[in-house]
């Protein structure tokens, strides 16, 4: 019993020891960190530029992510569905986590879901990437995808959970509008969604790269889409999704407040 007692210490050592040896090793298109496959800093910088380049940041980002999410989680076990999915980092906070979750990552950006495909979804079947060709003047000017067009690969009422981090931030209203039904749609009465978004008081109902608002340039297109909560909730109510919890700027990003929503129960 000793014996194995310590061949079982020995064992646990040297994965602790080879994971700490592989930080930061990079194996072609993908950066070894703490026993997960990272995109390259070429792909994060198109994230959210700089802050996204360090290994750390990136991952430490997406293990609070998930743990944030997870606390929420009325079943651990539960459906999400990632809209704006970009390089998966939320999912790398689940898998690092070891959420039992059964996930579908949904992007605009074919680099992006191809990278998660090879990277994220091989080595873990339970996530699952998808490309959308929606068009966004940002992310994906030459989609095919209209917001009149727009239907998610995901069947009616089949998801616990919705997430939209970043999305509405870069997009304008009637692409909102259509994505609000489509995530009222798509949830199970009593499922909730977390997002974020640029949402102030007292601020017209939309303002495209608003002067002043944010401390970084926003002289491209849709770099920061700010909506008064009034517009926005009101969105969100015609479509039977309730504002459960509201944090102002609680983001980690500069100005972006966290919103969370539950689906009417008989929606």
């Amino acid at each position: 019993m000793l014996e194995l007692s310590a061949r079982v210490v020995r064992s646990i050592t040297l994965r602790v020891e080879r994971l700490h040896r592989d930080d930061g090793r990079h194996e072609g298109d993908y950066v070894a960190y703490r026993g997960q496959r990272l995109p390259p800093k070429r792909l994060r910088g198109m994230m959210c530029g700089d802050a996204f380049r360090n290994e750390n940041f990136y991952f430490t980002s997406a293990v609070l992510e998930a743990t944030k999410f997870s606390a929420r989680l009325a079943s651990q076990d539960a459906r999400i569905v990632d809209i704006g999915s970009g390089l998966g980092r939320l999912a790398t906070g689940l898998i690092a986590e070891g959420s039992p979750v059964q996930y579908i990552g949904i992007d605009a950006n074919e680099e992006f879901v191809r990278w998660c495909k090879d990277h994220i979804e091989s080595q873990h079947p339970r996530f699952r990437f998808v490309h959308l060709d929606m068009a966004n003047e940002r992310y994906n000017p030459a989609g095919t995808i209209t917001a009149a067009q727009l239907r998610l690969p995901v069947e009616d009422a089949s998801a616990d959970v919705v997430n939209l981090w970043g999305v509405f931030t870069n997009m304008v209203p009637e692409d909102v509008r259509a994505y609000v039904a489509e995530v009222s749609r798509i949830l199970r009465p009593g499922g909730q969604c977390f997002l974020t978004a640029f949402a102030e008081d007292d601020v017209p109902d939309v303002t495209i790269n608003p002067s002043n608002y944010v401390p970084y340039e926003t002289d491209t297109p849709l770099t920061a889409v700010r909506f008064s909560k009034k517009w926005l909730f009101g969105t969100f109510r015609e479509h039977g999704l309730e504002v459960e919890e509201f944090r102002l700027h609680g983001s980690m990003f500069p100005k972006q407040s966290e919103i969370y929503l539950v689906k009417a129960q008989g929606s």
